[in-house]
This record gives structure tokens, C-alpha cells and sequence, in this order.
């Protein structure tokens, strides 16, 4: 994970074109009737992509896949704490909470859905609304904000020789930064042309590990390039 580079750019207007609509689908397989393993689930979520029948569905099938899977629940916990600590994704904030208190119980008393879960699109009107973005959005907003204002406190300066303290607090608080880098799950880019391409690849993924997670970012190329970037 690291900043996108379409916000490295001296503009607001180019800043603001980068929080671009994507979609998402996502699956876990806490979401099942059953504990199927990540080859299984990267079956079913191909299913849900392939069908024309669901709501909100995107128009466009390029796509950047993040997958996470483990033996145990226990290891999937594990890896997914350290990345939503980053970037708390909904579908992988549900999935290591229940792998975290699955990891505690018998296998018998794990609590799954009694029927399978429908697997539904949601439309983001704004890629910046994952945390992640948001920090990296905030962040370089400030910088803007800072260097628009560099001759306003050059200016500001001269009249400021006995407030160095409210100077100063300005500056760190323009300069403090939220966005931290950090290590990717498996991420997997799709330049698939249809959702049936992009359902035959999300079918090749996945093993035998009968624990995971897979969220799909979905959109044109255009739309999809900040988040690729985040996830390169």
C-alpha cells in the first residue's frame, strides 16, 4: 500500500478528478452455509459477477482484486488485523472479527449463515471514502493549502515576530500527516473486457486454505487507477 501518484500533483482540481465511482463486490467465507475453502469462494464470487440479474452492477470489468487466505482462523485474523489497521476495508473488518473469535472456538460451535448470503454490488460514489484514500486525500490537501500560503506567511511573518508559537503550531498542523504505508494483501489486476472475462479469472484464484477474503474494486480503467496505485 502507498500513496497513488495521481496525487502527486500541484492542483486541487487534478487532486478532486483522482476520488473517482468504483464499484465493489466481496466475499468471505464466514458468508457461507459451510467452510468452503478459497478455491471454492473464488467459484461462487465468479458466479455473483457473472450474473446480469444483480443490481448496480458496473458497465465496465477492469478490476483490482485483493485476496487474503489461511489454514486457520486464527492466521487469517492475523493478516487481515495488520492491513485494516491501515486500510479497514468492511468486508475484511468483517471477516477478522469473526476469524478472531472463530480462532477461539471448536470448529462445531462456529456460528455460519444457515443459507448462503446473497453476494450484492455497491456503488462508491467516491473512491476517497476508503480510509486509506481519505488519509492520502487529507494529507496532500493540507500540502496545497500550505503551499498556497507560503507567501501569505512569508508576508505574515514580519508581523508574527513575537507569536513564533501560533506559527509554528500552524505549520505542524498543515505538515502533520494521517496516510501510512504499509504491506498489500494479494492483489491481482484485471484488464478484463466483460464480466464474464473477469469472472474467468477470479475463478483461477484461491487454494485449499479454509479461511479467506476476496474484495473486488470494479470499474473503467480510468476510474480504477487510484486504487490501483494505492494497492501497486
Amino acid at each position: 500500500m502507498q500513496l497513488p501518484a495521481s496525487f502527486n500533483t500541484q492542483s486541487r482540481a487534478a487532486l478532486n478528478a483522482a476520488c473517482t465511482d468504483i464499484y465493489i463486490i466481496a466475499l468471505n467465507s464466514y458468508q457461507t452455509p459451510s467452510l468452503i475453502t478459497a478455491a471454492a469462494g473464488s467459484q461462487l464470487l465468479a458466479k455473483a459477477i457473472n450474473d446480469a440479474t444483480r443490481q448496480q452492477r458496473p458497465n465496465a470489468f477492469n478490476a483490482v482484486i485483493l485476496s487474503c487466505s489461511a489454514p486457520s482462523a486464527a492466521g487469517l485474523s492475523s493478516k487481515l488485523t495488520a492491513f485494516n489497521a491501515l486500510c479497514a476495508l468492511p468486508a475484511f473488518t468483517h471477516a477478522q472479527q469473526h476469524a478472531s473469535s472463530l480462532a477461539t472456538l471448536d470448529t462445531d460451535k462456529m456460528r455460519l449463515p444457515t443459507t448462503e448470503q446473497s453476494i450484492e454490488w455497491q456503488h462508491v460514489n467516491d473512491c476517497c471514502a476508503l480510509p486509506a484514500l481519505a488519509n492520502a486525500f487529507v494529507d496532500k490537501s493540507k500540502q496545497l493549502v500550505n503551499d498556497e500560503g507560503v507567501q501569505l506567511i512569508t508576508d505574515i511573518n514580519a508581523a508574527l515576530t513575537d507569536t513564533e508559537q501560533l506559527k509554528a503550531a500552524r505549520d505542524n498542523r498543515l505538515t502533520e500527516t494521517t496516510f501510512q504505508a504499509g504491506a498489500n494483501l494479494t492483489v491481482t489486476h484485471s484488464n478484463a473486457q466483460s464480466a464474464r472475462a473477469l469472472a474467468q479469472q477470479i475463478e483461477t484464484l484461491g487454494n485449499n486454505d479454509m479461511h479467506w477474503a476476496y474484495c473486488v474494486f470494479v470499474g473503467s480503467g480510468d476510474n480504477i487507477q487510484t486504487i490501483k496505485e494505492l494497492f501497486a
